[in-house]
């Protein structure tokens, strides 16, 4: 048997453990998300019994989360399939831990103005489902990086995830001002899914410009965290600039706010809007660098 089909066959094992551990991966966080952290949900009521659109919104978005925390370490080389199975576990069971308090940090500091369990399970309020749906996929992204480095440890990883999540936490407390509207209380008063789908949007933007900020390779305390600082203030004002360039060019002479929030019905459409013009502004800028 020569090499290529030795490396193959090995690189195919190496795939399926990939595969496998994964797939137990999601079967371990969304039993622990019902345990921990929703221990009001029932699952299997709420998503095919009374069909609520806000659950699946928000599990979807802790799925995506887990799957892009996991995704920073997938591409790691391994030696044997015993090595990836036991890394990936690791790490599955660290993202897990992580993306749990990554979505507690979130409802208690990004939607502290309401009871958000209640907005999603009882009230079946979608912008609500919009918003923790965006903190989850803004948790994976930071880990993705967190977590992906191997010239750190894991000191290094918490202390970027830290910072994540309070950029997290500040670029919200942020955001109210620059619409000119309450958009917590838009949600929470109106069940205003544009405007939990544009703050959705806003801090997946966040979360992949944390997740560029600190992927470069870790030298040291003093070198490298004045460089991430510098790098992740740097493209938060450049997040600021090409959403306002991408609003004159998208929507020229129209008011996203007044859409989302001044209508008697709101306008989807300018969430979504709103929201894709965060993201991608913040994918040109990671591609940037």
């Amino acid at each position: 048997m020569n090499d290529t089909l030795i490396s193959l066959l090995n690189q195919s094992g190496i795939i399926t453990v990939e595969l496998i551990v994964g797939f137990a991966v999601f079967w371990v966080g969304q039993f622990v998300y019902q345990k921990l952290f929703r221990r009001r949900l029932e699952l299997n009521l709420e998503l095919f019994v009374k069909d609520n659109p806000a659950v699946a919104i928000a599990l979807v978005g802790y799925y995506f989360g887990i799957v892009i925390g996991l995704g920073g370490v997938l591409g790691e080389s391994a030696l044997t399939w015993q090595d990836k199975a036991i890394n990936l576990t690791t790490y599955g069971a660290t993202v897990i831990l992580l993306m749990l308090a990554g979505a507690w940090v979130g409802e208690k500091f990004i939607l502290r103005q309401f009871n958000c369990q209640r907005e999603i399970i009882e009230d079946r309020n979608v912008g609500a489902a919009n918003v923790e749906a965006g903190i989850h996929i803004a948790n994976g992204l930071i880990l993705h990086s967190a977590l992906a480095g191997e010239t750190g440890g894991w000191e290094v990883a918490l202390v970027c995830w830290l910072i994540g999540l309070i950029t997290l936490i500040v670029v919200s407390s942020v955001y109210p001002r620059v619409t000119k509207y309450n958009v917590f209380a838009e949600i929470e008063n109106r069940n205003n899914p544009a405007a939990g789908l544009a703050l959705a949007g806003l801090l997946i933007a966040t979360g992949n410009i944390v997740r560029v900020a600190f992927y470069q390779d870790f030298q040291g305390w003093l070198v490298s965290f004045p460089q991430y600082i510098l790098i992740l203030l740097f493209c938060l004002v450049s997040l600021i600039v090409i959403r306002w360039i991408a609003d004159l060019v998208l929507v020229p002479g129209v008011k996203i706010s007044d859409e989302i929030a001044h209508q008697e019905v709101p306008n989807w459409g300018a969430g979504l809007i709103e929201a894709f013009a965060y993201i991608a502004a913040s994918f040109l800028i990671g591609w940037c660098f």
